[in-house]
């Protein structure tokens, strides 16, 4: 058997950043929306010993194709929680998302096989474990794991609650500058930044806690951002980044901004894409 999935890329169009917890992660207030740029990713199910074997291509320069990349994690674990044996799986994911930006396209690629061996297996896990075991691998695969295009998410992202909001425009360009940005970075930078406190934040527009901080320690990545607002888009740091989004009212202003872009010499993605 062979399922095909398309794992949609995310951005985080408000992200605020709330207590730190017992256990050392944050809890968090953000709403995710999904865009058209996606990984595929092929599933290949068939009797067997028990393996997993994972292959990447495209965008995989920095994509650990072994026990460490979270999609092999997801058929790892759901294999182990459904008590199912005897089956090899192989996943063979093809990179269009950029990592390290803040996308979540390790995450997305990791629900879409969790979703794809529960429906091969007559829906095993209810709702319920499908999440716990989605929160287990990383905080972004719950939202993935309930499909909705647009949610909220609490928690450490685990709570997701399908939600609706009104986009400033059609077109979303994304643009991911050379630059990494690493989560726990992020985070131990955010709470250096605030001195472990927790500042307010609007109620409502674009909005994400970590683009101070981060903006403040990588100027070229805030120099994007200008770059984005004076074209005119309602504009934003995805995730604790480096990926940044320009969301834009017309097709034209949002090709002639990415051409602009593009000129410049630390960008290693600029595309746009629709809101699904």
């Amino acid at each position: 058997m062979i399922i095909q999935k398309k794992a949609r890329a995310k951005i985080n169009l408000y992200l605020k950043i709330l207590n730190k917890r017992p256990d050392g992660y944050h809890n968090i207030y953000t709403v995710m929306q999904k865009i058209s740029l996606c990984d595929d990713v092929k599933i290949t199910i068939k009797r067997g010993a028990g393996n997993i074997a994972i292959a990447c291509s495209g965008m995989s320069e920095n994509i650990p194709a072994n026990e460490t990349n979270t999609a092999y994690k997801a058929a790892e674990s759901f294999l182990s929680r459904a008590g199912i044996s005897g089956f090899d799986i192989g996943l063979e994911i093809t990179k269009n998302i950029p990592s390290q930006a803040g996308l979540g396209g390790g995450s997305s690629d990791a629900a879409s096989v969790l979703l794809a061996l529960n429906e091969h297996f007559g829906n095993i896990l209810p709702e319920n474990e499908m999440l716990d075991t989605a929160a287990a691998i990383g905080a972004d695969v719950p939202f993935f794991v309930v499909g909705a295009n647009c949610a909220v998410c609490e928690g450490i992202g685990e709570i997701v609650t399908p939600a609706t909001t009104e986009l400033p425009g059609p077109y979303c360009l994304i643009v991911k500058p050379v630059y990494n940005v690493s989560t726990k970075q992020a985070y131990e930078d955010f709470d250096k930044y605030n001195g472990g406190g927790v500042r307010d934040a609007p109620d409502s527009g674009i909005y994400n806690d970590f683009a101070a901080p981060i903006f403040s320690r990588n100027k070229n990545i805030e120099a994007i951002y200008g770059v984005l607002t004076q074209a005119g888009a309602a504009a934003g740091l995805s995730g604790s980044g480096s990926a940044l989004f320009g969301i834009f009212g017309g097709l034209d202003g949002a090709k002639e901004c990415a051409e602009t872009l593009k000129r410049r010499d630390d960008i290693e993605f600029c595309d746009i894409f629709d809101f699904l």
